[in-house]
C-alpha cells in the first residue's frame, strides 16, 4: 500500500477516533499522525532485486517504444546511439522511484524533434 493510500485510511480513522476524545487527546492524536507521515516521507527506501528487475523491464519497454534518434533540451542536442539505452534506464529509474513516493516532483527530459 502506498503512503498516499495509508494516509487516506489513517485520516478516515482519525476522524472516527476523535469523536470520543477530549481536546488535548485530539491534538495528541493529530500530532502522532503527522509525526508518522513526516517520518515515512523522510525515511530511506531500500530497494531489492524485484525493484531492479522492474526498472530494467521498464527500461527495455521504453527503449522499444522510443523514437530514436532522440534530441534533448533547447539546443536539441542529439543523444548518441551509445547513450540511448542509458537514457531509458535513467527514465525507468526515475519512474520507479516516483511510483514509490521517493521523489517529490517527477523529473523528465526535455525531448525535442529535429526540425
Amino acid at each position: 500500500m502506498s503512503i498516499k493510500n495509508e494516509l487516506e485510511v489513517d485520516i478516515k480513522r482519525f476522524f472516527e477516533q476523535i469523536e470520543t476524545q477530549d481536546s488535548n487527546d485530539k491534538k495528541e492524536t493529530l500530532r502522532l499522525l503527522m509525526d508518522k507521515y513526516i517520518h515515512l516521507s523522510k525515511s530511506n527506501y531500500i530497494m531489492d532485486n524485484h525493484d531492479l528487475n522492474t526498472i530494467m523491464s521498464n527500461a527495455k519497454n521504453l527503449f522499444v517504444q522510443k523514437t530514436f534518434p532522440a534530441f534533448l533540451g533547447k539546443r536539441k542536442v542529439q543523444v548518441s546511439q551509445g547513450e540511448q539505452s542509458n537514457l531509458c534506464v535513467i527514465e525507468a529509474t526515475i519512474g520507479h522511484l516516483n511510483k514509490k513516493d521517493c521523489l517529490k516532483r517527477m523529473p523528465k527530459f526535455d525531448y525535442k524533434e529535429n526540425k
